[in-house]
């Protein structure tokens, strides 16, 4: 669950939902808000963990089914330090994707955000990046 999280950027509801068939080579297929199907390359952390695991879901309920996403919010939130939440988590896999290429779109698909704006809180400025830009300018 946590490396769903952080390596995929998966909302708990999202981590609840996840099947071994949604496991595709090298991505994760995931059913996000709405309904809405995106394409997650897989980390190779959250490769070698997937790899093969039984058919079904990967976080089954003892009733059958899957678990919810507050039961699965419940035992992040329990395995994570203090300060930091499953959506944190989140957060942080959007901010390390950013500072790799500074690529907003990019962070947008992976999150399955509509909007840039709704990404752009989920990012923080990489610490140089101020620096880069004004030593980067051109005379």
């Amino acid at each position: 669950m946590l490396q769903l999280g952080r390596f995929a950027g998966l909302r708990r509801g999202e981590i609840a939902r996840v099947q071994t068939d949604d496991v595709l080579d090298d991505v994760l297929r995931v059913v996000g808000k709405g309904g809405r199907v995106r394409l997650v390359p897989l980390h190779p952390v959250l490769a070698g963990q997937l790899a093969g695991r039984a058919d079904g879901w990967l976080f089954p309920s003892r009733e059958g089914g899957h678990l919810t996403p507050g039961a699965v919010g419940r035992i992040m939130s329990a395995a994570l330090p203090a300060g930091w939440t499953p959506h944190t988590l989140r957060h942080r896999a959007g901010t390390d994707w950013y500072a790799v290429d500074r690529d907003l779109l990019a962070v947008q698909t992976l999150l399955g955000h509509d909007r840039p704006q709704t990404t752009q809180r989920y990012v923080q400025l990489p610490q140089d990046a101020l620096r880069r830009a004004v030593l980067g300018v051109v005379s």
